[in-house]
């Protein structure tokens, strides 16, 4: 089976593939003729819509059709439900949906597959990266990894070139900008230092492109949705055709053009090209090093095709871009190679990713009040397990409250780049004097982007063992019944496989396996589905061999819940 590679984009989605120990990109939508020119013949437009029968329409159809929803990456950072074309849709069932799409389509290019190695931004918070594997694992797609968008590209530069070498990577698409410094040794990536802004893209120059046109429009109100529509695209159209050509027309609603020339483009967005310069002085600032330590510089993303960027970035860093790469498939292709890396296809090359945002807990200090308490430290190597020790704050104290903060340790509490992501209210057992008693927290985080959060007291007690499902969006469960309905909205099989069986005996592996289905599955499908369950734990504990792989193959569709 290939080992594949998803770049799950805010305006583009790409599928590649690494197989006979080479690289492909999967053919998974039909663009217009005029777009397939650009470089859009191997893309999906991540844009969800619906059909004249109701039901749901992706890519090029849903993105020239009114009442459609873009930019759905950007939604799983906070929001909870969005509307397409009137109604009303949870957004992880959206994003769901978006995932069965590609796997249905690349299907349909002869590659079938079950588990993938899914892209995300450097910069993405911890409850974009949760929901994330959330839905693509809704879809039927294991998520053997969450990587950073930047390491992927590397990873695909270097398939081409195969130098030790230190690279920094400028990943802009059309949602974010990430800037993140690597070094390749021996095959080996190891991220030293990321840094990026979130809701920075493509989009926010397509807004200020639209600016300058619409500002010579007389009453755009007039504009019916299929005129705003269209005009969208032209819009994005134009701004593409900017990078090769000096000027472009740009078609209005009723037959009339306006013209703009890149000098006004690039006028426009020029506060925007300027930010770039804080996250590339930052991570090198992070490492000490100077411009001229940098190797290579490999720019991806639609937006880095803007001449402006490139040249801004090449003055800034004292050399140009490097060569041989796509910007638009880059990062996809990057998480192919990771995924033939994890599945042991590829057993020459590694790589290991790093943390962008520090995590830790609140505390309260006897003098500065509320404080910012790190465990894992920004730019922390993945996977990581930290422990710190905690005590109470007075005598025969009797609950204490747990709370996972992402973000910046020498910020304010209440700055908007500190997050709280879960708090829990735990009651001690045996309440003792002050000093007599400590609290151990521990946070696990392992490239499946999850991060597990364990408590205990020094007396032995284990008050907290739980995921951090960073309690937002979708209600856990109702995740079944999405999964089912996404199954069944897209006419999707699920692919199986068993698991051979490792001893007769339940060993602790088998018993983890067993404990994880009851406390985090059962729970939260449907009881027919559940009582199947129970009889194979059943089975299995009485000594069933078969019992254990039937339990691990039938609990595949509810990976998403594990």
């Amino acid at each position: 089976m290939a080992s594949i590679g998803i770049d799950f984009g805010t305006t583009n989605s790409v599928v590649a593939q690494f197989a006979a120990n080479a690289l492909s990109v999967l053919s998974i939508d039909e663009p217009p003729a005029q777009w397939a020119g650009l470089g859009f013949d191997r893309v999906l437009p991540t844009v969800f819509g619906r059909g004249d029968d109701d039901r749901p329409i992706f890519g090029w159809a849903a993105k020239q059709r009114p009442g459609s929803l873009a930019a759905v990456k950007r939604l799983l950072r906070a929001e909870e439900r969005a509307d397409v074309d009137g109604v009303e849709f949870v957004v992880e069932e959206i994003a769901t949906l978006i995932f069965g799409h590609l796997k249905r389509a690349s299907a349909h290019q002869g590659v079938a597959f079950d588990q993938a190695v899914v892209t995300i931004p450097a910069n993405s918070r911890g409850l974009a990266r949760y929901r994330t594997k959330l839905a693509a694992g809704m879809a039927g797609i294991q998520v053997q990894a969450l990587i950073n968008e930047p390491t992927a590209a590397a990873m695909a530069y270097s398939m081409r070139s195969a130098h030790e070498e230190t690279l920094m990577v400028v990943d802009w698409g059309g949602g974010t900008l990430d800037v993140t410094i690597l070094k390749n040794i021996d095959g080996v990536f190891m991220e030293q230092s990321s840094k990026g802004i979130q809701q920075l893209g493509g989009l926010d120059f397509d807004t200020a492109l639209s600016r300058i046109v619409m500002d010579t429009v007389s009453d755009p109100s007039k504009w019916n949705g299929s005129d705003r529509t269209g005009f969208r695209l032209d819009i994005e159209k134009a701004k593409i055709q900017l990078s090769t050509a000096e000027q472009v027309s740009v078609p209005l609603p009723g037959g009339e053009y306006r013209q703009v020339t890149r000098a006004m483009f690039e006028d426009a967005v020029r506060p925007q090209i300027e930010r770039v310069r804080e996250p590339i002085l930052q991570c090198l600032q992070d490492i000490g090093a100077q411009a001229s330590d940098i190797d290579a510089v490999v720019l991806v993303g639609g937006t880095c095709q803007v001449p402006a960027i490139r040249q801004f970035v090449s003055e800034l860093l004292g050399r140009g871009p490097a060569t041989g790469i796509d910007p638009m498939t880059a990062v996809a292709e990057g998480a192919a190679v990771a995924s033939a890396i994890l599945s042991g296809e590829l057993d020459d090359r590694d790589f290991f990713v790093s943390t962008e945002h520090a995590l830790g807990t609140i505390i309260l200090d006897p003098t500065s009040g509320l404080a910012f308490s790190e465990l894992i430290p920004r730019n922390h190597k993945l996977p990581a397990r930290v422990t710190d020790t905690f005590i109470p704050a007075s005598d025969f104290q009797e609950q204490v409250n747990v709370q996972v903060i992402e973000g910046d340790p020498s910020k304010s509490l209440d700055d908007d780049d500190n997050v709280i992501l879960k708090s829990w209210t735990l009651d001690f057992p045996d309440p003792q004097p002050l000093g007599e008693i400590t609290l151990d927290l521990t946070y696990s985080y392992d490239i499946d982007g999850i991060l597990h959060v364990t408590a205990e007291d020094s007396l032995g007690n284990v008050l907290l063992s739980d995921d951090v499902s960073y309690g937002q969006g979708v209600e856990k469960r109702d995740l079944p019944k999405i999964a089912n309905r996404v199954a069944r909205t897209l006419d999707s099989d699920r692919i199986e496989t068993s698991v051979d069986r490792a001893a007769s005996a339940l060993s602790a592996a088998e018993q983890r396996i067993v404990t994880e289905v009851k406390t985090k599955v059962i729970p939260f499908i449907e009881d027919a589905e559940a009582a199947e369950l129970r009889s194979l734990i059943s089975s299995a504990e009485a000594g069933d061999e078969s019992a254990i792989p039937s339990l691990q193959s039938a609990v595949r569709k509810y990976s998403y819940l594990l």
